[in-house]
């Protein structure tokens, strides 16, 4: 089988207007710049890609770090791309982990299995998930006092977790908080005791 082709979001001229935008799911118009996110084809043996459409706009606020480095390499006139850029660095994601005030009460802890309140603060853990599109990449939440719960349960699953330590230096270093917030999440993560200390003890 040959190697899958490496994933390279672009930004392209959109060749008709049969596309709609992934984002605000209304047409991209003929003739218009239009952003690809690349991912992989879930109906392709050899590990194909295909891609998804964004307006420009929309794209920067979904897709902010893609749509950065899909600017970076476009040497092509943009209309109005100072207002896109500025849209997307207003939207750019921080590298996880990292801690957040929970913008929606949707989510659960991935440790407690107890509903984050909007307004609580979370810390976000990449995970890639099975979607009908194919593998997505996405965020699995935990309350920042269950951090060393989830990080024990993924390595049971066996999946790879950083360390107690690295994971503290990690989000301390990629959160974009008010200081009395990060200073909680600090408070919470260095009180965390690892699961081997933890079961020794008893």
């Amino acid at each position: 089988m040959a190697p899958a082709e490496p994933l390279e979001h672009k930004i392209e001229i959109a060749p008709s207007a049969r596309a709609a935008c992934r984002g605000c799911k209304q047409p991209i118009i003929k003739g218009t710049l239009r952003f690809a996110e690349a991912f992989v084809n879930p109906y392709s043996e050899d590990g194909g890609k295909a891609y998804r459409y964004f307006h420009l706009a929309c794209a920067a606020t979904k897709l902010a770090n893609e749509l950065s480095a899909a600017l970076a390499a476009y040497d092509g006139a943009i209309e109005d791309r100072e207002s896109v850029e500025a849209l997307a660095r207003e939207h750019m994601r921080p590298e996880m982990p990292y801690a957040e005030r929970a913008g929606s009460g949707r989510a659960r802890c991935r440790a407690c299995d107890v509903t984050i309140k909007k307004g609580e603060l979370r810390v976000a853990f990449e995970r890639v998930y099975d979607s009908p599109m194919g593998p997505q990449k996405g965020a699995a939440y935990a309350h920042p006092g269950c951090v060393a719960r989830y990080l024990e349960r993924e390595r049971e699953r066996g999946r790879e977790a950083p360390d107690r330590d690295e994971t503290i230096r990690r989000v301390l270093a990629s959160s974009k908080l008010s200081s009395e917030d990060l200073a909680i999440v600090r408070g919470a993560l260095s009180a965390l005791v690892p699961a081997d200390t933890a079961d020794s003890s008893r």
